[in-house]
């Protein structure tokens, strides 16, 4: 009995003397993703978007994830509010949106970011609505090399888009690959 309790101290000991070791993961670098999305509204179907963002490490776990992005939204053409799809009918949006979030590197190559966006929603040749929306995410990044990473996140983006062609309030959730390019090479 007094050995496991020795022994259990003894892997503690190790685990806190090494436990806080830091892995350089927080890179600055510029990268283009690509990916799908669904918004969690019975009004869209899945569809297609892509991200330009740069990364500004602030340390080895903490960077600035500016980012300009594009989200192509289907609308469902099944229906359209109870009637039988149509050509006339809403076919889609678009969501433009622009957004600086904080990216923290929690276990070695995983990441959570969350941040504000501005966002511009059009539907129907038409602006259907801006503002202030919301973004957050989780992630993986892949070193390819010593310059190159591939960027794997699962992401929510809440915005704001009124009945015509939305239900009020929408959570776009989203998965995309991003290249990035590090502009410091990696160890």
């Amino acid at each position: 009995m007094k050995n496991t309790f020795l022994l259990k101290i003894a892997f503690a000991a190790i685990f806190i003397m090494f436990g806080d070791k830091v892995y350089s993961q927080a890179r600055s670098n510029v990268g283009f993703g690509y990916g799908i999305n669904k918004p969690l509204s019975g009004d869209y179907e899945s569809a297609k978007g892509f991200v330009l963002q740069g990364t500004i490490a602030i340390n080895n776990k903490i960077a600035i994830v500016p980012a300009i992005g594009y989200e192509r939204l289907a609308a469902d053409r099944s229906s359209y509010y109870g009637q039988p799809y149509s050509a006339n009918n809403i076919t889609g949006s678009d969501l433009i949106y622009l957004g600086v979030s904080a990216k923290y590197h929690f276990y070695n190559n995983f990441f959570a970011k969350a941040g504000p966006i501005l966002y511009a929603a059009g539907g129907n040749e038409d602006l259907a609505n801006a503002g202030i929306g919301g973004i957050g995410a989780l992630g993986y990044n892949l070193d390819l090399d010593k310059h190159s990473t591939l960027e794997f996140s699962v992401s929510t983006a809440v915005v704001n888009i009124p009945p015509q062609t939305g239900n009020g309030t929408t959570s776009i959730a989203s998965f995309k690959v991003a290249y990035a390019f590090n502009f410091r090479r990696m160890n």
